[in-house]
């Protein structure tokens, strides 16, 4: 009992420090320039808050007085810090958005805020030419967020059962990419009916309020990334093609690996959930059994 109570400690004191880092948070804007390569000739607008307001702006420079090809970009600024070291560039310039630069900008795809904010820019210039695209780094978030869900809700369980974090987010982007999400599903679905227990114990039980009761606000986050896998839009097969084969020589794709090297060390995630479903269809039926009985932990809180 004591070395629990110690790693448990040792977990909670991890997670305030993780969130006493995230306090440190950054602030994404839009900027408009009548003239991209060189924002000080004619009209330039910063600190944008939004995307209909960059678009509406963006649309109001007078095409007969503009000094180049007008922009849209994005600033990044990290509370904190000089302006000065804010991260900037253009997203939209004219009537093109080349994404595929992002590849070599990662301040601005590894902040899921700003990654959003294009996405959004994006949507809203349906009749802009857009080279590239940001499936993999919206894959990526989704899969990150999905993991620190499984570790907050059991962090002592989840160091005992998961040896390499970044490889699970690896292997769950990968499934996401591919559309193979039913587990990530079922997960999520039995983490909401498991919260939404726990939860009801809280405010009928503890008398906590519905907005203080840790249960209820998984089972928001759970339901939140259901909603979220729901409408990813996974990449078609020929694009995938076309974006491993920049560079093909002899009709030989040189920019993807042989699947059996793909597999290579995969964590069994999906084994990981069986194991969690057995425990909670198990618990279910002994709940209709016996009404009385009071909720307890599962054993298995990954996936």
């Amino acid at each position: 009992m004591e070395a629990y109570l110690e790693e448990k400690r040792a977990a909670l004191q991890e997670k305030a420090a993780e969130q006493a880092q995230e306090e440190k948070q950054t602030v994404v804007t839009l900027t408009v320039a009548e003239c991209g390569e060189f924002h000080n000739f004619g009209e330039y607008h910063e600190g944008i808050a939004d995307v209909p307001e960059a678009i509406a702006i963006f649309n109001r420079i007078p095409p007969e007085r503009m000094n180049g090809i007008p922009s849209i970009g994005i600033n990044i600024h990290t509370e904190g810090t000089e302006s000065y070291e804010d991260t900037q560039m253009d997203i939209v310039s004219g009537r093109v958005a080349d994404l595929e630069i992002l590849d070599y900008v990662p301040d601005i795809t590894d902040n899921p805020k700003a990654v959003e904010v294009i996405a959004e820019l994006i949507d809203k210039l349906p009749d802009i030419e857009v080279r590239g695209s940001l499936e993999k780094w919206q894959a990526a978030f989704l899969a990150a967020e999905i993991d620190q869900l499984s570790y907050n809700y059991d962090t002592v369980q989840y160091n005992q059962t998961v040896e390499d974090r970044e490889a699970q987010i690896a292997n769950i982007t990968e499934d996401i990419r591919n559309g193979n999400t039913g587990y990530l599903n079922d997960f999520l679905n039995a983490l909401i009916s498991d919260s939404i227990r726990e939860g009801m114990t809280d405010i009928i039980g503890k008398g906590t309020e519905l907005d203080d009761s840790e249960g209820v606000q998984t089972a928001r986050k759970a339901k939140e990334l259901l909603d979220k896998l729901a409408e990813y839009k996974p990449l078609a097969k020929i694009e995938e093609l076309e974006e491993c084969n920049y560079n093909m020589i002899d009709n030989v794709l040189n920019n993807e690996k042989p699947k059996e090297e793909k597999q290579a060390g995969r964590i069994s995630i999906k084994e990981k959930l069986a194991e969690k479903k057995a425990v909670i269809e198990q618990r279910d039926k002994s709940d209709k059994e016996v009404p009385e009985k009071g909720t307890e932990k599962k054993s298995e809180r990954e996936i």
